[in-house]
């Protein structure tokens, strides 16, 4: 009587030549797999900024106090305050960095002040990549609403 030799499962051979074709795919995936990511990243430190500046304005406005944004480029920090004291909001960008900030200032972190009643500045921030992919929020003086926009 013979037995029946029923075969399951795969080989070892077989499992070797599927995980060396899942690799070189990995392999070729993966660099556009990052950009992907750094400009997903790019974009919410950039609505984040906006949002920030947003948040500052509607303070202003709502409490009728002034209120100082300053923006350091060497740290990749803006920092919301009230002059009074009593509110404060600062953001710390991750992944990238504040490559410009205009109107910039000489040296050091650039300072402006949003006033009850008045238009806000000209803002623009030039937030880019180590990969060299950039975007801006801009505050427009006209509307006080933040933008986010491709620099030029």
């Amino acid at each position: 009587m013979k037995l029946a030799v029923s075969r399951r499962g795969i080989t070892l051979l077989e499992l070797v030549v599927a995980m060396a074709i899942a690799g070189m795919i990995m392999a070729i995936s993966f660099p556009s797999l990052t950009s992907g990511l750094d400009g997903i990243r790019l974009r919410t430190s950039a609505e984040q900024v906006a949002a920030l500046l947003n948040l500052a304005k509607a303070r202003v406005e709502r409490d009728q106090v002034p209120v100082e944004v300053v923006i350091d480029p060497s740290l990749s920090k803006i920092t919301a305050l009230a002059v009074d004291g009593k509110w404060e909001r600062s953001f710390t960008i991750q992944d990238a960095w504040i490559a410009r900030v205009s109107p910039s200032a000489e040296s050091g972190p650039t300072r402006f002040v949003l006033l009850p009643g008045v238009p806000g500045p000209r803002l623009r921030v030039v937030i880019e990549t180590r990969r060299g992919r950039s975007l801006a929020a801009s505050l427009d003086p006209i509307t006080g609403v933040p933008q986010i926009e491709e620099p030029q």
